[in-house]
Protein backbone atom coordinates (compact mmCIF):
# COMPACT_ATOMS: atom_id res chain seq x y z
CA UNK A 1 0.00 0.00 0.00
CA UNK A 2 1.60 3.81 -1.06
CA UNK A 3 0.97 6.84 0.95
CA UNK A 4 -1.80 7.73 -1.38
CA UNK A 5 -3.98 4.53 -0.92
CA UNK A 6 -4.63 4.88 2.83
CA UNK A 7 -5.90 8.73 2.44
CA UNK A 8 -8.44 6.92 -0.06
CA UNK A 9 -9.31 4.58 1.96
CA UNK A 10 -10.07 7.08 4.77
CA UNK A 11 -11.47 9.33 2.30
CA UNK A 12 -14.02 6.58 1.30
CA UNK A 13 -14.85 5.67 5.01
CA UNK A 14 -15.63 8.90 6.16
CA UNK A 15 -17.63 9.21 3.60
CA UNK A 16 -19.38 6.06 4.64
CA UNK A 17 -19.85 6.94 7.63
CA UNK A 18 -20.68 10.40 7.04
CA UNK A 19 -23.60 9.19 4.70
CA UNK A 20 -25.42 7.24 6.80
CA UNK A 21 -25.35 9.77 9.48
CA UNK A 22 -27.04 12.49 7.41
CA UNK A 23 -29.36 9.89 5.71
CA UNK A 24 -30.70 7.94 9.07
CA UNK A 25 -34.07 9.98 10.09
CA UNK A 26 -35.09 10.64 6.56
CA UNK A 27 -36.95 7.46 5.62
CA UNK A 28 -40.49 9.71 5.69
CA UNK A 29 -39.07 12.69 3.77
CA UNK A 30 -37.16 10.39 0.80
CA UNK A 31 -38.92 12.79 -1.68
CA UNK A 32 -39.36 16.39 -0.07
CA UNK A 33 -37.71 19.38 -1.36
CA UNK A 34 -37.15 22.61 0.33
CA UNK A 35 -37.13 26.54 -1.04
CA UNK A 36 -33.75 26.16 -0.80
CA UNK A 37 -32.96 22.84 -1.95
CA UNK A 38 -34.50 21.59 -5.39
CA UNK A 39 -33.03 17.80 -5.09
CA UNK A 40 -34.48 15.41 -2.35
CA UNK A 41 -32.83 12.63 -0.67
CA UNK A 42 -33.55 10.20 -3.44
CA UNK A 43 -32.56 12.35 -6.39
CA UNK A 44 -29.47 13.01 -4.33
CA UNK A 45 -28.98 8.97 -3.49
CA UNK A 46 -29.62 8.48 -7.47
CA UNK A 47 -27.24 10.46 -8.65
CA UNK A 48 -24.55 9.36 -6.59
CA UNK A 49 -24.77 5.92 -7.27
CA UNK A 50 -25.57 6.13 -10.95
CA UNK A 51 -22.91 8.72 -11.95
CA UNK A 52 -21.08 7.81 -14.40
CA UNK A 53 -23.90 5.31 -15.64
CA UNK A 54 -23.25 1.92 -13.72
CA UNK A 55 -21.68 3.52 -10.96
CA UNK A 56 -17.84 4.95 -9.81
CA UNK A 57 -17.07 1.60 -7.95
CA UNK A 58 -17.91 -0.59 -11.20
CA UNK A 59 -16.05 2.39 -13.11
CA UNK A 60 -12.88 1.74 -10.80
CA UNK A 61 -12.98 -1.87 -10.93
CA UNK A 62 -13.27 -1.83 -14.61
CA UNK A 63 -10.12 0.78 -15.06
CA UNK A 64 -8.35 -1.77 -12.88
CA UNK A 65 -9.26 -5.04 -14.36
CA UNK A 66 -8.80 -2.95 -17.97
CA UNK A 67 -12.22 -3.65 -19.24
CA UNK A 68 -13.19 -0.03 -18.63
CA UNK A 69 -11.14 2.24 -20.88
CA UNK A 70 -13.82 5.03 -21.63
CA UNK A 71 -17.10 6.43 -20.10
CA UNK A 72 -19.36 8.94 -20.63
CA UNK A 73 -20.14 11.45 -17.72
CA UNK A 74 -23.34 13.72 -17.79
CA UNK A 75 -23.59 16.03 -14.65
CA UNK A 76 -26.88 17.08 -13.37
CA UNK A 77 -28.78 14.02 -13.79
CA UNK A 78 -30.99 12.87 -10.68
CA UNK A 79 -31.29 9.00 -12.58
CA UNK A 80 -34.57 8.34 -10.73
CA UNK A 81 -36.47 5.98 -12.79
CA UNK A 82 -40.20 4.49 -12.33
CA UNK A 83 -38.66 1.77 -10.68
CA UNK A 84 -36.17 3.86 -8.27
CA UNK A 85 -39.37 5.95 -7.23
CA UNK A 86 -40.78 3.17 -5.65
CA UNK A 87 -37.54 2.08 -3.54
CA UNK A 88 -37.08 2.52 0.03
CA UNK A 89 -34.52 4.43 1.73
CA UNK A 90 -32.95 1.25 2.67
CA UNK A 91 -32.80 0.32 -1.03
CA UNK A 92 -31.19 3.61 -1.99
CA UNK A 93 -28.67 3.36 1.09
CA UNK A 94 -27.96 0.00 0.04
CA UNK A 95 -26.96 0.84 -3.85
CA UNK A 96 -24.52 3.82 -1.86
CA UNK A 97 -23.30 0.81 0.11
CA UNK A 98 -22.08 -1.37 -2.91
CA UNK A 99 -20.51 1.00 -4.07
CA UNK A 100 -18.77 2.12 -1.32
CA UNK A 101 -17.69 -1.48 -0.89
CA UNK A 102 -16.22 -1.73 -4.73
CA UNK A 103 -14.14 1.60 -4.41
CA UNK A 104 -13.07 0.55 -0.76
CA UNK A 105 -11.87 -3.15 -2.49
CA UNK A 106 -9.89 -1.00 -4.60
CA UNK A 107 -8.26 1.27 -3.15
CA UNK A 108 -7.43 -1.21 -0.38
CA UNK A 109 -5.13 -3.19 -3.53
CA UNK A 110 -3.93 -0.04 -5.48
CA UNK A 111 -0.62 0.84 -5.83
CA UNK A 112 0.41 4.52 -5.85
CA UNK A 113 1.66 3.60 -9.75
CA UNK A 114 -1.84 1.87 -10.55
CA UNK A 115 -3.44 5.21 -8.92
CA UNK A 116 -1.22 7.41 -11.28
CA UNK A 117 -0.97 5.24 -14.36
CA UNK A 118 -4.49 3.87 -14.75
CA UNK A 119 -6.24 5.86 -17.00
CA UNK A 120 -9.45 5.99 -18.47
CA UNK A 121 -11.19 8.95 -21.49
CA UNK A 122 -13.64 10.71 -19.97
CA UNK A 123 -16.30 12.09 -22.44
CA UNK A 124 -17.57 14.97 -20.84
CA UNK A 125 -20.96 15.28 -22.80
CA UNK A 126 -22.33 18.45 -21.51
CA UNK A 127 -18.92 20.17 -22.30
CA UNK A 128 -18.85 18.31 -25.92
CA UNK A 129 -14.76 17.64 -24.60
CA UNK A 130 -12.98 14.28 -24.12
CA UNK A 131 -9.85 13.75 -22.07
CA UNK A 132 -7.99 11.24 -20.56
CA UNK A 133 -8.30 10.88 -16.50
CA UNK A 134 -6.08 8.63 -13.97
CA UNK A 135 -8.16 6.56 -11.04
CA UNK A 136 -6.01 9.15 -8.74
CA UNK A 137 -7.70 12.11 -10.44
CA UNK A 138 -11.18 10.21 -10.19
CA UNK A 139 -11.20 9.38 -6.64
CA UNK A 140 -10.08 12.63 -5.43
CA UNK A 141 -12.72 14.33 -8.12
CA UNK A 142 -15.63 12.37 -9.18
CA UNK A 143 -15.25 10.25 -5.82
CA UNK A 144 -14.44 12.36 -2.59
CA UNK A 145 -14.85 15.83 -4.05
CA UNK A 146 -18.73 15.17 -5.77
CA UNK A 147 -19.64 13.14 -2.81
CA UNK A 148 -18.90 15.02 0.12
CA UNK A 149 -20.64 17.95 -2.19
CA UNK A 150 -23.81 16.27 -2.01
CA UNK A 151 -23.34 15.13 1.12
CA UNK A 152 -23.63 18.63 2.44
CA UNK A 153 -26.73 19.23 0.29
CA UNK A 154 -28.04 16.52 2.45
CA UNK A 155 -26.94 17.84 5.60
CA UNK A 156 -28.52 21.51 4.52
CA UNK A 157 -32.02 19.66 3.18
CA UNK A 158 -32.09 17.70 6.26
CA UNK A 159 -31.55 20.49 8.62
CA UNK A 160 -34.14 22.55 6.62
CA UNK A 161 -36.75 19.78 6.74
CA UNK A 162 -35.94 19.88 10.52
CA UNK A 163 -34.73 16.28 10.71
Amino acid sequence: MTEKAPTHLENTIAIRNRMLNVLSGMDDSLDQTTQNESWSTREIIYHLSDTPAGGLGALFQGMISNRVLEFDLTPDLTNVTSDRQKTTLQDGVADLISILDQIESVVSEATLESLEETTVMCHHLSRETDEVRSLENLLRGLFARHWIAHLEQLELLKRELGK
